[in-house]
């Protein structure tokens, strides 16, 4: 389910090690923040990356420049994302930078979907892309 979480975008999400096959959450699904002015795929928390066992694998670093100018060093492994209300499974890099304490959903993963974001209505649609 995709929605809103007071004005900003959300979508309904879950996370799994390829490799290990543990994912998060355990049962059902967590929200996601779509943010398009993110060009990766994913960033979680560093405690998720740890719940996942992404940092057991082989880690690469990325920098990140915001918005404000700021530059972050970001750390990450291949992970692979489930939409549940959708068929798509999705592998990308999924990285963390510290003080990151909500699950980011990024432009490469969107762009995987055609995606219509409704601020009257207040919905969220994803549908894969043919």
């Amino acid at each position: 389910m995709s929605a809103f979480l007071n004005h900003t975008p959300t979508v309904q999400i879950t996370l799994e090690n390829p490799f290990s096959g543990t994912c998060y959450p355990p049962d059902g699904s967590v929200v996601a923040t779509i943010d398009s002015g993110y060009e990766g795929f994913l960033a979680i928390p560093m405690n998720l990356l740890e719940k996942l066992g992404l940092d057991e694998l082989q880690q690469t670093s990325r920098t990140l420049v915001l918005a404000n100018g700021e530059i972050l060093t970001t750390n990450g492994a291949y992970a692979t994302l489930r939409l549940p209300h959708l068929p798509a499974k999705l592998d990308g890099f999924v990285e963390t930078y510290q003080g990151l304490d909500e699950i980011i959903l990024g432009v490469e993963a969107l762009s995987h979907f055609n995606a219509t974001v409704d601020y009257c209505s207040r919905n969220v649609t994803l549908h894969a892309c043919p």
